[in-house]
């Protein structure tokens, strides 16, 4: 499971050897505020409107839908300073990626042929790992049912994503992967696949 670069209009050189990475479910913002209290190096990624949390500089920003997400793309909240990921030659993105396996990610069966599984969080690993990062953070990216960080509680839109059985092959097969060790989560069924994402485990790395 790789993707691979197809074309890039930005130079993708990372400024730090961790990325941390911010998924959109109801354990990002205990798992940012956790973060940055260990105080240590890193560059930022983003997934949807988990961009808006962090508190200074988001290095990169991940959608696996790109052509669902032109707008969005063209109005991020970093502007240029933020690098724009997804597959595909798509307006107002800079990085455009190809899946060079695709065993789990796309599936007739679910009549969604084109979506990628895993997440968006897989695409954004992948795609940091590609880009040449030591140590891959992710937060808020559980993987589960609980409903994204922004829904209000007791809320009828508290439920969801729905992942499927698809998605969670995805990873499981991703945490077989020779470069897997240089992932973790701090939260959620990602955190049990991949291992938790601690402050030791970083500066190991460094």
């Amino acid at each position: 499971m790789r993707i691979s670069l197809h074309n890039a209009d930005k130079p993708l050189n990372p400024d730090s050897d961790t990325i941390l990475i911010m998924g959109d479910g109801s354990s990002l913002i205990s798992d940012l505020q956790r973060f940055l209290t260990w105080d240590l190096p890193h560059d930022v990624g983003a997934l949807g409107r988990g961009i808006k949390e962090y508190p200074g500089k988001v290095h990169h920003w991940f959608n696996a839908d790109g052509d669902s997400a032109i707008q969005w793309a063209e109005n991020l909240p970093n502007g240029d300073e933020t690098i724009k990921h997804t597959f595909g030659n798509v307006r107002g993105f800079d990085a455009d990626w190809d899946v060079e396996q695709d065993n789990y990610h796309h599936s007739v069966i679910t009549g969604d042929a084109n979506r990628f599984h895993g997440s968006s969080a897989l695409f954004a690993t992948l795609a940091s790992l590609s880009m040449g990062y030591g140590r891959i953070v992710l937060a808020g990216c559980p993987l589960d049912t609980e409903g994204h960080y922004y829904f209000p509680k007791k809320s009828k839109d508290t439920l969801g994503p729905i992942w499927l059985g698809y998605d969670f092959m995805a990873w499981l097969e991703f945490s077989q992967m020779q470069d897997a060790y240089k992932v973790r989560s701090m939260s959620g069924y990602t955190k049990i696949i991949l291992g938790d994402a601690n402050k030791a485990w970083i500066e190991d790395a460094l």
